[in-house]
């Protein structure tokens, strides 16, 4: 992975907020002057392939400019109103995608929101992997989502990016790279491609043989900073058709069978190991967060976590 950048900083001073909103991967600026009431404040952090920034902007203003990066925004608290290519409409509750080269028109007022960037070199990367297409391009032909679930579930996907800036947890690789595949799948089916493709079911036979290379991979590189992306990658396969093979052999996705290779991971370090606490196992095999990784250990092995390593 990428090395990881952090910028964190407030001002009350538009000019210096242009110069944040410059530094987090866009172009903008503060196009009118937003009154004595303005104040600006982000919270970010990512590399070259995903950065997710979280801005509380207070007052009313109005902004514009364009991403040199696929940019979804999710508003939480606030007002926001955009324009996009002729395309307008109100973001509470709503993710919308802008652009790299579409420009961005915006119209904000005590604003929370937060915006997730994708390079598209990484989101081309994972189109061609969740298509088995090594010559496409993603291409967007509106702002908007699909429909509704699309956006629901998109917008649950920007706000746990949101909490793993504001907990730290972005800082460890093997989650950013979790979260950038799944961030980056959302998108490609959360709004509407332009020439969208889809794999061909595999036979039973290459699912055999997918399962074997995925699971073979997982075996090779657990320690490291895997995706099911990546697990589809050296399978050859779709992401379509590695949860295809994953699902007829064993009843459960792809991302599941990783979940459970990291639980029996920890559990054998916990066993060689029995002082090593919940903390440091969740950080070592890339769970979101201690609370996350105990639930799913007790549920796999059983309530162990830190009471019972504090009582031997």
């Amino acid at each position: 992975m990428d090395d990881l950048r952090r910028v964190r900083s407030s001002t009350t001073d538009p000019e210096e907020a242009d110069a944040l909103l410059r530094e987090a991967q866009g172009r903008f600026a503060f196009s009118r002057d937003p009154g004595a009431d303005f104040s600006f404040r982000v919270e970010q952090a990512g590399d070259d392939g995903l950065t997710v920034g979280v801005y509380r902007i207070g007052g009313e203003w109005v902004s514009d400019g364009e991403f040199d990066q696929f940019s979804v925004s999710g508003v939480f608290a606030g007002d926001y109103r955009w324009e996009m290519d002729g395309e307008r409409d109100s973001s509470y509750g709503v993710p919308f995608l802008a652009r790299p080269g579409h420009e961005l028109f915006g119209h904000g007022e005590s604003l929370s929101i937060v915006n997730v960037y994708i390079a598209p070199e990484r989101l081309r990367e994972v189109a061609r992997v969740v298509y088995a297409d090594d010559s496409i391009v993603p291409v967007f032909g509106s702002p908007r989502p699909v429909d509704l679930r699309r956006g629901r579930h998109m917008l649950q996907l920007v706000q746990v990016a949101a909490e793993f800036v504001n907990s730290g947890t972005i800082d460890d690789p093997m989650v950013r790279a979790g979260l950038s595949h799944a961030l980056a799948v959302g998108v490609l089916e959360c709004f509407p491609l332009t020439g969208e493709r889809r794999a061909r079911p595999a036979t039973a036979r290459s699912e055999l043989s997918i399962h074997r290379r995925a699971t073979r991979f997982v075996d090779d590189y657990l320690s490291l900073p895997i995706s099911v992306g990546d697990m589809a990658a050296a399978a050859g396969a779709s992401q379509y058709d590695l949860d295809a093979a994953f699902r007829s052999r064993t009843g459960a996705s792809a991302v599941s069978y990783l979940r459970a290779a990291r639980l029996a991971a920890a559990h054998a370090d916990r066993a060689r190991e029995p002082a090593l606490g919940d903390d440091a196992l969740a950080a070592r095999w890339g769970f979101a967060s201690t609370d996350r990784f105990r639930r799913a250990y007790d549920s796999a092995y059983g309530a162990v976590g830190d009471a019972a390593v504090e009582s031997l």
